[in-house]
């Protein structure tokens, strides 16, 4: 089951129900998130980053029915719906790879990259940068980047994706209103 990203109400759900208390909360996220990184490394996983972000929307987007009726260990429940999301991935990997997509047309791209320049604009500069910055790299480089980017502004490896989950929900709303009004094509 692929889903896509949490909504901020429910990613914060997620927190209150891994503890009350926010930090400690955070703390208990990042233990669970880097277990999932090395449970599926150990498997021999090359997307491991990817399947533990995966695994984390799968059960935030289970977050109503898990606060009402989840009994336990929060990471138990996290680590069962990564045997299935690890599943899912071995049969995808055992599958011939689909053709690509056709890219869209240049017009498309264009008016898209315009949308989400325009979208760019309007996040404070401090903020602007740091999602520049944040995905300037791509693997192990992307990690050790993002390590020494916490460092620089201050943040815990948890507190900086917490706050580039916030901004890119501002900009994936941002996407949708100008994507509404003005359609691709």
């Amino acid at each position: 089951m692929t889903t896509g990203g949490p909504t901020q109400e429910n990613f914060e759900k997620l927190l209150r129900w891994l503890d009350p208390d926010r930090d400690k909360a955070a703390e208990k996220y990042e233990r669970i998130r880097l277990r999932l990184i090395r449970i599926f490394s150990s498997r021999g996983c090359f997307e491991a980053d990817a399947l533990a972000d995966q695994t984390v929307n799968v059960v935030t987007s289970r977050i109503d029915w898990l606060l009402e009726n989840y009994v336990g260990d929060p990471g138990l429940y996290f680590y069962g719906v990564a045997k299935n999301v690890y599943k899912e991935w071995i049969k995808r990997q055992s599958r011939p790879a689909p053709p690509p997509p056709a890219d869209p047309k240049p017009p498309e791209v264009e008016q898209l990259a315009s949308h989400l320049d325009k979208c760019l604009e309007l996040l404070s500069p401090r903020d602007k940068d740091l999602v520049l910055r944040y995905h300037e790299f791509d693997r192990q480089k992307k990690i050790q980047y993002r390590k020494k980017l916490a460092e620089e502004w201050g943040f815990t490896r948890n507190a900086l994706r917490i706050k580039l989950f916030h901004i890119h929900a501002r900009l994936r709303e941002c996407l949708e209103l100008r994507l509404r009004d003005e359609p691709l094509g």
